[in-house]
């Protein structure tokens, strides 16, 4: 019986030994909660991992806001009604924040700056725009505005304002950039009667805002004026407040009237700063000021530095190496964490992909790891925006109705 006894004895020494070792006994190892094995083995320092899908009420999901302060804004857009709405986040919790934004029509992007929430609403410019009609700009009709750009190098008009424009008659319907405080309380909105439709929105921290979109151009033929020819040039604006301007509309009387920057427009051809259909956009300043957007047109993401004191400029349109070496196809978002990494969302090759603050190609985020074994987080289906900051990130794929949250291994 004492052998017996002291056999048992000697078990139990070594389970509980061995439970030690499981629970941080000296020299013990344990897995973090997100080690999670993929084939092949553990996840590579520095490799993003899927720690959150969100599903539940993500149907329509159009952007992300992550804040420099932390905080956490999704757009939703619905096309069948022209109707969105956008609802504050907690930061690991897919249920809406109390936080509402009032007064949106047709919601589809998102930015912050100077302490300030943009949302820029696409409204819906075709109706609030006339039929071709011939009144004269200066008519009593104060309602009508008309869409007009002074070229500088042939001395004229190169929208023909007199007989021959769309005015519009209903600013309330038309697109505007609609300022909040960060707790949603509406401070004031503005228009350009002079873009025809607006995709990207972008504030600097002084709260100056960058509008992208296209501008009709109803060019008449010099030697007969009844052959005239539409045509739709790419351009990105900046705004500031100051004096009045005659095509940009404030719409709260008691606000500071909103104005364009002469000094800074950005449109169609080639180099850098060039653009043609820039979508996604975002202002940042790791390396000094600058303009990051997706430049959808030429499949590419520009960052187009400040001309005075800005951050070099660059363009990306390559992947990477290996599978990922493929060119950039219709990027449709960008974003960048204050350490400058920038953020691609690359649709037409349902990706999205990380760069360092030089352009260069660093791993592809919406996958576990790195190399080519199979990827645990399913392809992503229509990704359409991207957030982040130097440790996590927020992937909008809008094909699957859902919001996946990434975080990098260190």
């Amino acid at each position: 019986m004492a052998a017996r006894e002291r056999n048992r004895l000697a078990l139990a020494l070594l389970a509980m030994a061995a439970i030690g070792g499981l629970v941080g006994g000296c020299g013990s190892t344990f897995k973090l909660p997100t080690e999670i094995p993929v084939p092949g083995g553990a996840p590579q320092q520095g490799s993003y991992q899927r720690i959150g899908t969100w599903k539940s009420g993500m149907a329509n999901i159009q952007d992300i806001l992550l804040t420099p302060g932390g905080e956490l804004f999704l757009v939703f857009q619905d096309p069948a009604t022209g109707r969105g709405e956008v609802r504050q986040y907690p930061r690991s919790n897919p249920v809406p924040l109390a936080t509402t934004f009032r007064g949106l029509l047709n919601p589809t992007a998102i930015c912050s700056g100077g302490n300030r929430i943009f949302v820029l609403d696409q409204g819906d410019s075709s109706a609030a725009r006339s039929d071709f009609r011939s009144v004269h700009p200066d008519s009593p009709d104060s309602t009508c505005l008309y869409t007009a750009e002074y070229d500088a190098d042939v001395n004229r008009i190169l929208m023909v304002v007199y007989g021959f424009s769309r005015p519009v008659t209903n600013v309330a319907s038309y697109w505007h950039v609609r300022e909040y405080r960060l707790d949603g309380t509406p401070v004031c909105s503005f228009t350009d009667t002079t873009f025809a439709w607006v995709s990207g929105v972008a504030a600097d921290a002084s709260g100056r805002v960058y509008v992208s979109g296209v501008i009709v151009y109803n060019r008449v033929d010099p030697f007969n004026d009844r052959v005239r020819t539409l045509e739709y040039q790419s351009r990105i604006r900046r705004y500031e407040r100051g004096t009045g301007d005659r095509f940009v509309v404030t719409d709260e009387p008691l606000s500071p009237q909103w104005r364009r920057d002469p000094t800074y427009c950005l449109f169609n051809g080639t180099g850098y700063g060039f653009c043609k259909d820039a979508r996604g956009m975002q202002q940042a300043d790791p390396q000094g000021p600058a303009l990051y957007f997706a430049d959808y047109g030429n499949n590419q993401v520009q960052r187009y530095g400040d001309p005075v004191g800005g951050a070099p400029s660059f363009k990306i349109d390559l992947g990477g190496a290996g599978p990922d070496s493929m060119l950039l196809s219709q990027p449709l978002d960008v974003a960048v964490d204050s350490a400058g990494y920038v953020y691609v969302v690359d649709a037409g090759n349902l990706r999205v992909l990380r760069y360092d603050p030089d352009g260069v190609f660093v791993q592809r985020v919406d996958r576990t790891t790195d190399d080519d074994l199979p990827p645990v987080t399913p392809p992503l289906t229509r990704p359409v925006a991207v957030a982040a900051d130097n440790w996590e990130v927020y992937i909008a794929d809008r094909g699957a109705a859902q919001v996946l949250r990434f975080r990098r291994r260190d």
